[in-house]
């Protein structure tokens, strides 16, 4: 079996859909779905809600920052540390897949290698047999590694997804961020002041972060 999606190309897709709303956590942190005097959530009459107009202003005085994402891809230590560990379980795998497949392989020769011309049709049977049965079993033992490394992917990009988000979160309480966007060399986003670049930052803050929480484990 053979993995040719890299873990950090999912990595960044997966981190930037999940931040991609961060400019407004600051200002919706506290809302909540608006309620009607009848109980009845405003979601369900918003036909009814007059547009509110939007204040051109407002983003003259925003406190805006922002930082690369394939930065922190490549420089967070934890990522790294997934990436390894994803490999290396990806790799035993597929050498148990394929000293699987080898002794079924030779199992497959000597079955075909057989002379039938005095066997009976039960014992034929029995030899076809075989041969499905080994077939089935490489099959499912693939589907199981298969299954085990999107388990193991699921997991680490949940892990890491939430600690970037945490750390976030805590950095801007004392930043007080209107918006952090996320962006990437080449991206739709173009960055005209670099002065409001803060990947090191972020970088050395969720580096320093992890390794205090590894220290523990050795």
């Amino acid at each position: 079996m053979s993995k040719n999606t890299s873990i950090l190309l999912i990595v960044w897709n997966i981190l930037l859909t999940a931040l991609v709303g961060w400019g407004l956590l600051r200002n919706n942190s506290q809302g909540t779905s608006p309620v009607a005097d009848d109980g009845t959530d405003a979601s369900e009459i918003e036909e009814t809600v007059p547009a509110i107009p939007r204040d051109p202003a407002a983003l003259k005085e925003a406190h805006i920052a922002f930082f690369y994402m394939d930065s922190v891809q490549k420089k967070y230590e934890l990522i790294a540390e997934k990436d390894k560990r994803f490999r290396i379980e990806g790799q035993r795998l597929e050498s148990s897949l394929q000293n699987e497949m080898a002794k079924a392989q030779g199992r497959y020769q000597e079955l075909m290698q057989k002379d039938h011309t005095y066997s009976t049709q039960a014992e034929v049977a029995k030899d076809e047999q075989e041969l499905q049965g080994l077939m089935q079993r490489i099959q499912g033992q693939q589907a199981r590694s298969e299954e085990q490394l999107a388990k193991l992917e699921g997991e680490m990009l949940t892990e890491i997804t939430s600690e970037l988000k945490s750390h976030l979160e805590m950095y801007n309480k004392e930043a007080g961020f209107d918006y952090i966007f996320s962006v990437q060399n080449g991206g739709q986003v173009w960055v005209g002041n670099e002065d409001l670049d803060i990947t090191n930052e972020l970088v050395k803050g969720l580096n320093a972060k992890y390794r205090a929480k590894k220290g523990p484990l050795k």
